[in-house]
């Protein structure tokens, strides 16, 4: 039997899965990259076995890795439940989940309204994937998600059309090469319907769970990819000969909760969405 898990380790274990990488967990949670690299040799070392595949500086996440995941997110959501129960004098956080399309453009200007209106509120904050925001729902991690999609009990606030973004020269060949965030994602979906339906072969040449990744391949030509241009905040390709693309929902879910701040939130996170798709 392998010894105890100290929680921080499973808060840097997901911090990790998260961010996509160490340098994007090292910035979400202000500690150093070596700082989480040393905590997640010990949690393997703890469990006897890796949690990634490593590729160089990329992270993924395995089996191993995989099984271990769904095993933290429950355990330290019902550590932060515990002691939110046995601190009744504190304010209740303000809990929401974003997906990575709009962290800069929604995420920021809520929380900064929310402490405008509420100084001294704190918060607890997910982003990632809409299947892993109507997870952490589920799970009463957090109350309010912004999501992709029309996810059963979400509200539709805005509908994007999605576009193709990289360098139209990587068209020039029979096959298109694609970039896209790690399935579901419903734009590397749409862009995989859209290219069957035209006749027009594609291949995958990188999936990742980060959106900074997506962006990263992208501008180092790497392949093409479908977001949307708010969402992508990069200019889209102009004049290409791909099949054109869907437009996408994007919604907000709600845990019915009788909390102030989080009615705050989602207010706000809904007035911000609208404005960026006004400006899109």
């Amino acid at each position: 039997m392998i010894a105890d898990i100290p929680s921080p380790l499973l808060r840097t274990f997901v911090a990790v899965v998260d961010g996509g990488s160490l340098a994007a967990a090292a910035t979400r949670i202000a500690r150093s990259e070596s700082a989480l690299s040393l905590q997640i040799a010990r949690l393997e070392g703890i469990v006897r076995q890796p949690l990634f595949d490593r590729d160089g500086r990329a992270l993924r996440l395995n089996t191993a890795g995989g099984l271990l995941l769904g095993h933290a997110r429950s355990i330290l959501s019902r550590i932060d439940a515990a002691r939110a129960e046995l601190a009744p004098d504190t304010a209740a956080p303000v809990r929401l989940g974003v997906v990575q399309d709009f962290v800069a453009g929604v995420l920021r200007p809520t929380l900064a309204d929310v402490l405008v209106a509420t100084p001294g509120a704190a918060f607890s904050i997910v982003v990632a994937s809409t299947a892993e925001l109507l997870q952490a729902i589920g799970e009463d991690r957090i109350d309010a998600a912004l999501c992709a999609g029309e996810p059963f009990g979400g509200s539709v606030v805005t509908r994007l059309p999605m576009k193709w973004f990289g360098n139209p020269d990587l068209l020039l060949g029979d096959v298109v090469p694609l970039v896209g965030i790690t399935l579901p994602c419903p734009f590397l979906l749409a862009a995989q319907r859209v290219l069957d339906a035209a006749g027009r072969p594609w291949r995958m040449v990188l999936t990742t769970p980060s959106l900074d990744g997506v962006r990263a391949a992208v501008e180092a030509g790497l392949g093409i990819t479908c977001r949307t241009e708010a969402g992508f905040c990069r200019p889209a390709m102009a004049g290409t000969a791909l099949p054109p693309l869907p437009e996408i929902a994007y919604s907000i879910v709600e845990r019915r909760r009788d909390d102030a701040g989080n009615r705050l939130a989602v207010s706000r996170m809904r007035e911000h969405l609208e404005a960026v798709a006004h400006h899109s």
